[in-house]
């Protein structure tokens, strides 16, 4: 996911050229190894603690797994989104010249594409490689 929005958002910005290419390839393993230990220590930390608090009182098993689910994709799109997204304002020198709103309106921009992109292209590849590794589910 980080892979692909860093390239969308580079895409966006340099446009398709050699130049954006060779950046985003000079960029893209310390951007994956970023988003894997900030996801590892901070955002699946905070999903935790998220779920722990927001299914406390319930007893059904299958209604916890299902909002524990849909917490955890929620915290980790918003999270990782805005961690993102603001490390690379940070990077490219532009969050300092941005103003409170373009800041939350580049923000949501971020989300929104993030949100297709999983949804559209990341958790259908991630359904596929699961189905695979343990096997599609028998039918009826």
């Amino acid at each position: 996911m980080a892979g692909s929005m860093s390239w969308l958002g580079m895409a966006a910005n340099a446009g398709i050229n050699l130049t954006m290419w060779r950046v985003y390839l000079l960029s893209i393993v310390p951007t994956i190894i970023f988003a894997f230990v900030f996801n590892l220590l901070i955002a699946s930390t905070l999903s935790t603690l998220l779920i722990k608090w927001w299914t406390r009182g319930m007893a059904n098993a299958d209604a916890i797994h299902l909002k524990a689910g849909t917490i955890r994709s929620w915290t980790m799109l918003l999270v990782m989104c805005f961690t993102m997204s603001t490390r690379a304002l940070i990077m490219n020198g532009t969050l300092g010249h941005m103003t409170a709103v373009q800041f939350v309106l580049s923000f949501f921009e971020t989300l929104t594409s993030a949100y297709f992109i999983r949804e559209l292209f990341i958790m259908p590849a991630v359904r596929r490689i699961m189905a695979r590794t343990h096997g599609t589910p028998k039918q009826g």
